[in-house]
């Protein structure tokens, strides 16, 4: 999990990788101005959103960003030990570039805040 802190120690915004259980959402929730959960893609992923969806529903300031299963080898090349990315993020599709090789992803929104 990654988090953006005030200056006075506050969570602004805590983003959660992967498919937690409801417990570790609701302190997120709990301790967060606003929360972004990105589920790993593919079929675990909706599975476990056809199981915990409704239940997450009550959570207002929660979003639920999925990438479609094909943003992986697409960004994968762009991994190294010291990367720097710029990423823009406009019309609903973000573009990441590492300064030699670009990706565009479509992000699917699950649930928006």
């Amino acid at each position: 999990d990654l988090w953006q802190q005030s200056l006075s120690g506050e969570i602004e915004h805590w983003i959660e990788l992967g498919q937690p259980d409801e417990k570790r959402i609701r302190k997120a929730c709990g301790r967060a101005h606003r929360v972004t959960l990105h589920p790993y893609s593919g079929s675990s992923a909706e599975i476990w959103w056809s199981q915990n969806g409704e239940r997450l529903q009550r959570f207002d300031n929660l979003a639920v960003i999925t990438f479609p299963a094909e943003a992986g080898p697409a960004l994968a090349p762009m991994a190294r030990r010291n990367m720097q990315l710029q990423c823009n993020i406009q019309d609903g599709e973000a573009w990441f570039s590492d300064g030699e090789i670009e990706a565009t992803v479509k992000p699917e929104v699950w649930k928006a805040i």
